[in-house]
Formats: C-alpha cells, sequence, structure tokens
C-alpha cells in the first residue's frame, strides 16, 4: 500500500507539470509595472490559491498526496459559492511568455482532439466517408470510457494542478476534478477502437497504424500536461482506463452491435438506459461542465445507436460493397473531393440542426419546468441540463448520422 502511496504522490507531483512546461518553453514573466504584460504574452487563469501555495518556489509542493489534496479542496471551496463565475484575470491571472511556438500551437491543437468541436465533426465524417461499422464501434468504447472517466472524476475528487507551481492555459473546466484524465481517456479509445474495428476488416499496415494512434495518444494527453490541466498521474489513469477497457470489452463488442441493430425494441431500451445514466450521475457540491459534457456524450451514444438501427432496420445500408476484406488505398482526387463536399455539406447541415435543437428544447424543457429559458442559471439545474442536452443532442446525432446519409443518396452524393 505504500508503495502505491508513494507511485500517486510521484506522479501527482504539480511540480513536475510545471518542469514539463518550462521544458516546452514556458517561462513565467515579472514585470515591474505590470501595465508592460500585455505585449507578446498569453494570460492563464486559474483559480486564486496563491495564499495556499505561497511556498511552491522552494519546494514545498513536494508534500504527500492527502496534504496537497486537502489544500486544494479549501482552494475549490472559496469559490463553490459562486462558481458559476469563471475565475477572473484580475484576481488570479498569472503571464507566462511562450518561447516555444511549435510546441504552444502543437499542444494547443492536441488539446482540441478532446472538444466537442472535433466530435462533432470528426465522429460524422467516419460515418459519412469511411465506414459506419466502424464508426459505430468508435462511439460505443467512447461513450462507455467517457462515461467511467467522468464519473470516476466527481467521486474521487482528486484535484487539478493549481498555480503555483503550474500555469494554466485554460479556464473552462478549470472547476472540475482532474483524475482522470478524459482528454486522455478520448485520446486512447478514439484511435486504438479505430484501429482495432480495421483489423480484420481493411487490409492496411498494422505497424504504421499502431504508431499512429500511440502519437494520437501522446499528444493529446501531453498537451493537457502543458496546458497545466492535468498532472502526470490524472493522465496515466485515463489511459490505464481506457487500455483495460479495450481488453476486457472488445471481445463483446460484436454482440452489442447486433443487439443494437436487430432487437426490435433498442431504441427505445437506448434511450431510457443512456437518459437514466445521466439522471444519476454523481452529483457534486458545485457546478462544474463535467455533468453536462457528460450528458453530451449519452446523448451522441443515444442519437447514433437509434440511427444505426433505423437504418437496419428499414434497408439503408450505407457500407462499403466489396468483399471482405477491403482493400485500404489513398483515394483518387474525384474520391477526395467528394469525401469534402459530403463532410462540409454535412457539418452544416449538423451545426444548423445542432442550433435549431438547442433552442427548440431549451424552451420546451424550461417551461415544463417553470423556469425561464433566459435565467443565467436555468441551464445549470439537474433537471434543466440533463433534458434538454440529452434531448439536443440525441436528436442532432440521429439526423447527423441517420438523415444526412440518406439525403447524401438522394443528391447522388454517397460513395
Amino acid at each position: 500500500m505504500d508503495l502505491l502511496w508513494s507511485f500517486t504522490d510521484y506522479f501527482m507531483d504539480f511540480n513536475k507539470v510545471r518542469h514539463f512546461q518550462e521544458l516546452c518553453g514556458l517561462r513565467e514573466a515579472t514585470f515591474p509595472n505590470s501595465d508592460s504584460t500585455t505585449n507578446n504574452l498569453e494570460t492563464s487563469n486559474s483559480v486564486d490559491s496563491s495564499s495556499l501555495y505561497s511556498e511552491a518556489n522552494n519546494g514545498v509542493l513536494k508534500s504527500n498526496i492527502k496534504q496537497r489534496f486537502q489544500r486544494t479542496c479549501c482552494d475549490h471551496d472559496q469559490y463553490s459559492e459562486d462558481c458559476s463565475k469563471p475565475p477572473t484575470k484580475e484576481s488570479n491571472g498569472v503571464p507566462y511568455v511562450v518561447t516555444n511556438w511549435i510546441l504552444y500551437y502543437l499542444f494547443r491543437f492536441g488539446s482540441l482532439l478532446g472538444h466537442e468541436v472535433f466530435y462533432i465533426t470528426f465522429l460524422p465524417c467516419i460515418f459519412w466517408n469511411v465506414d459506419p461499422f466502424i464508426g459505430r464501434k468508435m462511439i460505443t468504447v467512447w461513450v462507455v470510457t467517457m462515461y467511467i472517466g467522468q464519473a470516476l472524476k466527481d467521486l474521487i475528487k482528486w484535484p487539478r494542478p493549481t498555480w503555483p507551481p503550474a500555469f494554466k492555459l485554460e479556464t473552462r473546466v478549470e472547476a472540475e476534478f482532474g483524475l482522470p484524465s478524459t482528454h486522455a481517456i478520448a485520446g486512447t479509445a478514439l484511435p486504438f477502437s479505430l484501429l482495432m474495428a480495421m483489423n480484420g476488416r481493411y487490409i492496411f499496415p498494422w505497424e504504421l497504424g499502431v504508431v499512429l494512434a500511440c502519437l494520437w495518444c501522446a499528444l493529446v494527453s501531453f498537451s493537457r500536461i502543458y496546458l497545466g490541466m492535468h498532472s502526470y498521474l490524472d493522465v496515466i489513469g485515463g489511459v490505464a482506463l481506457t487500455a483495460a477497457y479495450l481488453t476486457i470489452g472488445w471481445p463483446f463488442m460484436e454482440l452489442v452491435d447486433e443487439y443494437t441493430l436487430t432487437t426490435k425494441f433498442a431504441p427505445w431500451i437506448i434511450i431510457m438506459s443512456h437518459f437514466l445514466l445521466g439522471v444519476i450521475y454523481p452529483n457534486t457540491d458545485r457546478y462544474s461542465t463535467s455533468r453536462g459534457d457528460t450528458i453530451i456524450i449519452l446523448g451522441v451514444g443515444a442519437g447514433c445507436h437509434c440511427a444505426s438501427w433505423w437504418h437496419y432496420q428499414y434497408g439503408f445500408y450505407f457500407e462499403p460493397t466489396a468483399s471482405l476484406p477491403y482493400q485500404l488505398s489513398l483515394p483518387t482526387f474525384d474520391m477526395l473531393c467528394m469525401s469534402i463536399m459530403r463532410a462540409v455539406l454535412g457539418c452544416l447541415l449538423t451545426i444548423l440542426i445542432r442550433f435549431l435543437m438547442k433552442f427548440v428544447s431549451l424552451y420546451i424543457v424550461c417551461h415544463a419546468v417553470g423556469v425561464s429559458k433566459d435565467d443565467p442559471g436555468a441551464r445549470q439545474r439537474k433537471d434543466v441540463e440533463v433534458a434538454y442536452k440529452f434531448t439536443t443532442y440525441t436528436g442532432v446525432t440521429f439526423f447527423a448520422l441517420g438523415i444526412v446519409p440518406v439525403v447524401f443518396r438522394l443528391i447522388n452524393l454517397t460513395h
């Protein structure tokens, strides 16, 4: 047990986060006049923890994990009364200087691979331009691992890196806890589920696929350390959780896929189970984006499987028609143009329906609950947030993966 705590304490040391940031070209900016910090600076916002970590530069942060956890919990309590308002630059901004812009933009890009804007474009494109069979497998793994990871965050309640010593380059998920890193989960689940789903179905250089999947995973994972949002322990936890699920759960993937496609009442079971998972999601003592992001993930999973069931039951076949295994080759110019057209048109339609669904579902849910949709705190209520986000993203995903391919076929924009 002592060995486990030693391992935990070693990899959760926030000084190691700061060391990695400095190794990659971030430096603390100190100026005699605070007004001069506006030139060539990026400014990070973090929870005001300077009073708790004033000794950090002297190495006091190398205390054990229990002390660090207690300090950061106190830190969170300082703003739990009004956690709907993000920290402000004036109260806790820590200026930093970027000396290696290549790594800065590389890790910024890596972090985007775990955000909604990536999911809403990349995952549908797998269905539109590659193979719905692979897309279903990827979304199944992604939904399960992300739900487990998000729930564990709010059950374990271990802190994120704080300033000092780590620079904080993001603020959106600052109120969330750290372990495990859901970016690391997504960065492991998506590339490796893609690789495993293609194995045996496509002829391709397996070794190259493994290398690319590892690079994807590493880029996303290290980007979270670079941005000061996770410790090494958080990232290790996220990767390990996903690896465990892929090892244990992948043999049952075909059974799950067959059940969701062929069972008569599968859509109702899928919608009810995913919605109930959102309802029973662990409550926390303060609001954060964690629950809302989890509901979005559950909605995407429900919409995907309902759309796939509809296609299967009513004879809309969009998978490759050649004999197995399929030969994976570079696309021709015409194929590439068609893929780009499908991606652009599909994303535009999806963004439009997302805007409409958010507006309509929020209005209906707020009216049913008896609150104004213009109330800033209405969307943070559990009954409102779960219902409107689940409805929105179930509908958006069903439209993107169910309706849009049919539209492509009607206008002769299919493979």
